[in-house]
């Protein structure tokens, strides 16, 4: 260690030579001044220790900020961080996010277009099942044709075999009004134009036969060729000329061979003429091909009793392909009776009728029935609901003019 150069003596000389000083200040008052500076000393930890909790607090809030985003991302059961490619895709979703809030995007306008097409398309197909497509008319079952249908119009009935010629099976087509005189031509008009496949019957008309005007308005004539395949084939030619002039308002048949009078049919012999019956007390059944073919209201081959018995027979099954009952077994009645031209249909408080196509048939086959067994009006009593299709059960009901309407 290095040595002093000053020696003892020397320093308490140099001392003794400093100018003396003197504090004229009070004991009291060097005691007061220490005490000011120890109490100035205390504020200063707490002071510190303020600024850190804040500073603490700040931190604190911001490290939480952050750390949301990040905290609801996490799968309750990780580890609490993300892979790198995995905070790369949340980073590019929250920057699309961001851009969609900001404007609305064209896949936004796509999809809203979509979803107004998707509901146009929905409306028309539910529009498409109450209504038939155009063209398609024809296999949908069409009500029959009603008096107040032909105010400006006129009717043609044709009487058609089913495809299995069991059944002589009507088909009506309505026309714009036309003079009484001009309804044979009209029905060889007609004739000659149906297509009776598309209705699932067969393929009978035109005839070849000359069909002319009677003696009458209510009379037709027919003229055979000398070697027509109708009169071997008599039994179903009579049945469907029957059936097609009844609802034209002819009353009788008049036959000639090749000019002259009178015709030679396989079965029926040798015939002048015959009549029409008006009354033919017959049930009504239903025929369909399949089921792309429309349902037809079609009259049984024979007749019955009385009006109950043949109101009976159309709720029974027959062995026939393409035949079903027109009546469903459901549609109960508890007594018949009648008034005139009027027949009154007491039904059972069991009778289900509801406002369907299948009841319409059912009704319209009964009212064809009452045709049949000459009655002109039907009143259906105690029926559970008012209307069925264009029917008010609560009113007299007029025979229809012709069924199984097809225009």
């Amino acid at each position: 260690m290095r040595r002093s150069r000053w020696k003892e003596s020397e320093i308490e000389d140099m001392l003794r030579e400093l100018p003396k000083l003197k504090d004229d200040r009070t004991e009291a008052e060097v005691f007061a001044r220490i005490h000011d500076k120890k109490k100035k000393k205390h504020w200063i930890p707490l002071f510190a220790g303020v600024a850190s909790l804040f500073l603490m607090v700040v931190l604190a809030s911001s490290f939480i900020i952050e750390k949301k985003g990040t905290t609801s991302r996490e799968d309750s059961g990780s580890s609490g961080k993300l892979s790198l490619s995995e905070s790369k895709e949340m980073a590019d979703l929250e920057r699309k996010d961001t851009s969609n809030q900001e404007k609305p995007s064209e896949d936004k306008q796509e999809v809203q277009e979509f979803s107004s097409n998707q509901a146009k398309i929905e409306s028309k197909d539910k529009f498409s099942e109450m209504e038939p497509r155009k063209g398609e008319k024809e296999k949908t079952f069409e009500q029959a044709i009603y008096q107040d249908d032909l105010i400006n119009a006129s009717v043609i009935t044709m009487g058609v075999p089913d495809d299995q010629m069991n059944f002589i099976v009507p088909i009506s087509i309505k026309l714009k009004h036309h003079d009484e005189s001009e309804t044979l031509n009209q029905l060889v008009d007609q004739m000659s134009d149906i297509n009776e496949a598309q209705y699932g019957l067969s393929d009978y008309f035109p005839l070849d036969i000359k069909i002319s005007q009677g003696n009458d308005m209510n009379t037709a004539h027919i003229d055979f060729p000398e070697k027509s395949q109708l009169l071997a084939e008599d039994t179903l030619f009579l049945h469907s000329m029957e059936e097609t002039l009844s609802y034209n308002n002819i009353e009788k048949m008049t036959f000639s061979t090749e000019g002259k009078q009178g015709a030679r049919f396989a079965h029926a012999g040798y015939l002048k003429e015959v009549d029409i019956p008006d009354q033919k007390n017959r049930t009504y059944l239903l025929y369909q091909r399949d089921e792309s073919s429309p349902r037809f209201l079609v009259p049984s081959n024979m007749g019955y009793r009385d009006f109950e018995e043949a109101l009976q027979a159309g709720k029974g099954e027959a062995d026939i392909e393409g035949i079903s009952p027109a009546i469903p077994h459901d549609l109960k009645w508890e007594k018949i009776s009648s008034n005139g031209n009027l027949v009154i249909i007491h039904l059972s408080d069991q009778a289900v009728i509801e406002n369907s196509e299948e009841t319409l048939q059912a009704l319209e086959a009964i009212l064809f029935i009452a045709k049949d067994f000459g009655f002109e009006k039907v009143k259906f009593e105690n029926a559970p609901i008012e209307e069925v299709g264009q029917l008010n059960l609560t009113e007299d009901i007029l025979v229809p003019e012709a069924p199984n309407q097809v225009n």
